[in-house]
C-alpha cells in the first residue's frame, strides 16, 4: 500500500516533524510505503490563468516542461494521499495554492476515484480548520474519498506534544480503516447536483473540441441513465432536488451553451477581458 504526502510548506519545520510521527504511527498499524513530495523541491511553474487546460486540454498548458506530469503520476500510483500545509495568513502557502491551480482542470475532469485522502494542517494560533476544509473541498472535487481532517497547534506549550501524538494516532486509525474499506465516498447532495448540471451543460453544448466534453463522453457520464461518476446508491431526496434544480436551470443553459462552440469560447474570452479591464480600473 502506497501513501503519498504532498508537503505544501516552503521549509521543513513543524510540518515535517508531524508527518514523520504520522508515518511512524501508520507503520505500527500496517506495512505501508510512504513517500514525501516537497513542493519546494520540485519544478512547478506558476499557473498563467489562460484556461487552456479547461477548454483545450492539460497538454496545451503554455508553461512548458516542468514537473506537473511527474507529480500527477505519483498521485495516480498512490493508494492514499495526505495534503499537508502550515497555516500562512489564514490559508495555505503559495506553493500549495499554485499546486492546486496547476491541476485545476481536474475540478472539471475528476479522475482520482477509489483513492483515499486526508488533510493535515499545523497552525500557530488559528487558520487550520479553514485550510483542512479547503483540502476537503479540493480532494472531494478531484474524486478522492476524503475521510479525515487533522488540525494541530504547534505552539511551544507544555502538554501540546502528547495531545498531538494522540490526535495523530486517531487520524492514522481512520486513514488505515478507510484504505482497507470503502474506497468510494458517498455522494453528497452538492456532488449529485454538480454532476447533474455539468452533464446537462455538456449535452446541450456538445462541443467535441472541448476537453471537458471529450473526457465526460469517454467516461460514459453523458449517458441518459447515468446518475453519478460511478455506480452507487443515491437517495431519492437527493435525486429529486438535483432533478428539480436541473429542470429549472436547463433553459438558462440552453441560452448560454447552445450554438457554435467557437462563438461561445470567444464570448468567454471577451468576458474575461472585460473582467480584467474592470479590475484594472479599481
Amino acid at each position: 500500500m502506497k501513501i503519498l504526502t504532498i508537503m505544501g510548506g516552503p521549509r521543513k519545520g513543524y510540518g515535517a516533524i508531524i508527518m514523520h510521527q504520522l508515518e511512524y504511527q501508520l507503520k505500527l498499524l500496517q506495512e505501508v510505503e510512504f513517500e514525501y513530495l516537497y513542493l519546494k523541491d520540485v519544478n512547478l511553474e506558476s499557473c498563467r490563468g489562460c484556461s487552456n487546460c479547461f477548454f483545450k486540454g492539460e497538454d496545451k498548458c503554455p508553461v512548458g516542461n516542468d514537473d506537473r506530469d511527474e507529480i500527477f503520476n505519483k498521485i495516480t500510483q498512490a493508494d492514499g494521499v495526505i495534503f499537508m500545509a502550515p497555516a500562512y495568513a489564514f490559508h495555505v502557502p503559495a506553493l500549495m495554492k499554485n499546486f492546486f491551480d496547476r491541476f485545476s482542470y481536474i475540478f472539471h475532469r475528476p479522475c482520482f476515484f477509489g483513492k483515499i485522502a486526508i488533510g493535515v494542517c499545523n497552525q500557530g494560533i488559528s487558520g487550520a480548520k479553514k485550510i483542512t476544509s479547503y483540502f476537503n473541498n479540493v480532494a472531494s472535487s478531484w474524486g478522492f474519498n476524503f475521510v479525515h481532517r487533522l488540525e494541530l497547534r504547534t505552539m511551544p506549550v507544555v502538554g501540546v506534544e502528547k495531545k498531538m501524538v494522540k490526535k495523530i494516532r486517531k487520524t492514522c486509525k481512520k486513514f488505515i480503516k478507510a484504505l482497507n474499506g470503502q474506497l468510494y465516498q458517498k455522494p453528497s447532495l452538492g456532488g449529485v447536483i454538480a454532476f447533474k448540471l455539468r452533464k446537462t451543460q455538456h449535452n446541450i453544448a456538445k462541443d467535441e473540441t472541448n476537453a471537458d466534453y471529450k473526457y465526460w463522453f469517454e467516461q460514459g457520464w453523458l449517458e441518459d441513465d447515468r446518475q453519478y461518476y460511478y455506480d452507487t446508491r443515491i437517495g431519492i431526496i437527493k435525486r429529486i432536488i438535483a432533478g428539480l434544480l436541473n429542470l429549472f436551470l436547463k433553459p438558462q443553459f440552453k441560452k448560454m451553451f447552445a450554438g457554435d462552440p467557437q462563438q461561445i469560447y470567444n464570448k468567454y474570452l471577451k468576458l474575461e477581458s472585460l473582467n480584467f479591464e474592470i479590475l484594472a480600473q479599481d
